[in-house]
């Protein structure tokens, strides 16, 4: 009798624990998602940013609402660029453009 109580007692305990990490999971923010580029298409619903890593070329297109913010200055075509993003089903929503500022050529 004895073992059977303790038994259930363990399997409750347990699955509250199991349920508890589950809900903490659910709660965390997904990680921060960034893209660093130069721009190369600016329209006023969306941005294309291009970049190449390790010889491999690789291009992203970002919708822009009206909570995008952008900081450094104004979006210039082939301006080395930021973009803080959140992942949809379809599409990348830019949440924060930085304009990072041109390199100086010796």
């Amino acid at each position: 009798m004895w073992t059977k109580l303790l038994g259930s007692l363990l399997l409750m305990v347990l699955s509250f624990a199991l349920n508890a990490r589950c809900v903490a999971a659910q709660d965390e923010p997904d990680k921060d998602n960034y893209f660093t580029g130069t721009l190369v298409e600016n329209t006023p619903d969306h941005l294309k940013v291009s970049r190449v890593l390790q010889g491999k070329s690789e291009d992203r297109v970002f919708k822009v609402n009206a909570q995008t913010k952008v900081e450094g200055g104004r979006l210039r075509l082939k301006a080395r660029i930021t973009v803080r993003y959140i992942s949809g089903d379809e599409t990348d929503t830019a949440i924060l453009v930085i304009i990072r500022p041109a390199t100086k050529k010796k």
